[in-house]
């Protein structure tokens, strides 16, 4: 009995997928059972350089996306209805973009949040989904099995200032309304939330992204 008291107050992995950063939730729930391990890849892109004296140094050519690996175990077998599928092609959903992003023309994944404690977050969409069922009822329904999930972190905005002209060529205005977040702003402008950055650089007079007093132009970039 103690130890189940002591597991009951074990923090539990944390998924929750949104339309777009800080949008509304398509899933949000709890890992029933915590990972036995994940996996985080960090890199960066390095040119080996050398001439017929020798080796040169090595040519920095930027970050490679961060990637996270972890495991979901789904076990439905105590519930005589239990079919863990559903959850499972809910999940594998996710790899596609969503549906509002596709009808402006400008796909978008859909954005996810890992967190486990305080020590482990990661952001990022899913690039990948595999299921492996591991046991089923007679009438064929899977009822455990175990999803692995590959996340991968959101490019950054590409950069781009010209103050000698007050912007980039093809940038345009945008006139804040009541409820506008740069965040909201560059999804309605590049269909993804994460180029609010691209849009703060431009700005360089907003003190918080989230708090946009209405009736202000602002400038956005090209994509």
């Amino acid at each position: 009995m103690a130890a189940a008291a002591a597991q009951e107050t074990w923090t539990k992995a944390h998924l929750t997928v949104r339309k777009q950063a800080g949008g509304a939730k398509l899933w949000d729930e709890d890992f029933a059972y915590n990972p036995k391990d994940f996996s985080l890849n960090v890199a960066a892109k390095w040119k080996d350089k050398s001439n017929k004296g020798g080796l040169l140094s090595a040519e920095y050519n930027g970050p490679v996306a961060q990637s996270l690996q972890v495991e979901m175990f789904l076990d439905a077998s105590d519930d005589v209805n239990g079919d863990i599928s559903k959850k499972v092609k809910k999940l594998c959903s996710f790899v596609n973009p969503t549906a509002d992003s596709r009808s402006k023309n400008k796909p978008s994944a859909p954005h996810v949040d890992f967190t486990w404690g305080e020590a482990i977050t990661f952001e990022g969409y899913i690039s990948a989904v595999a299921v492996k069922y591991t046991l089923f009822r007679q009438n064929g329904k899977p009822v455990r099995g175990t999803v692995t999930l590959t996340l991968k972190q959101f490019a950054a905005p590409e950069q781009k200032t010209n103050p000698s002209s007050g912007g980039e060529p093809g940038s345009r205005s945008h006139k804040v309304v009541a409820g506008d977040t740069l965040a909201s702003i560059a999804f309605g402008e590049y269909g993804s939330a994460a180029y609010w950055r691209k849009i703060a650089e431009a700005n360089p007079m907003i003190d918080d992204p989230m708090r946009l007093n209405p009736g202000t132009s602002l400038l956005v970039p090209p994509e």
